[in-house]
């Protein structure tokens, strides 16, 4: 629960003043790239990761080296696959651990193919971190 308001307050963060105003449309996009992953044993949960899309303005990190790995890993994911991606972040745990960088969601097993039809995986996203009345894209990438 703790990592959820984590979530929630810097997507408060990066919307801004956005919801102070009343308007029809939105007026901020936010954007997530996720990624199926697994956590190994002994229970092999797993989980859909998701960081702040770097395509779309993002606030810049302090910590200069977690910014240089979290580019680096937006990179993968667009480059390569969600497998790549779930690889290089368990290298680099220690240093995302700590961090409000990457939040995980829970799930029971993989998605079928049928939900990826369907765009579970993204409603999922979506109802979990993306804040009401703000334009979110998610993006989840698959093995």
């Amino acid at each position: 629960m703790n990592t959820l308001r984590r979530a929630a307050l810097l997507l408060l963060l990066i919307a801004g003043s956005s919801f102070g105003q009343t308007a029809e449309a939105p007026l901020l996009t936010v954007g997530l790239d996720c990624w199926v992953g697994r956590d190994g044993p002994p229970f092999f949960t797993n989980f859909i990761r998701c960081m702040v899309d770097r395509d779309l303005p993002y606030p810049t990190l302090a910590d200069q080296h977690l910014d240089a790995f979290l580019g680096s890993l937006h990179t993968e994911l667009h480059s390569k696959s969600g497998a790549d991606a779930e690889r290089m972040y368990k290298a680099n745990i220690e240093l995302v651990r700590e961090s409000v960088s990457v939040w995980n969601i829970r799930i029971f097993s993989y998605p079928y193919e049928w939900s990826w039809a369907e765009g579970l995986p993204q409603q999922l996203v979506r109802s979990v971190l993306c804040p009401r009345d703000v334009s979110c894209t998610v993006n989840v990438y698959s093995r």
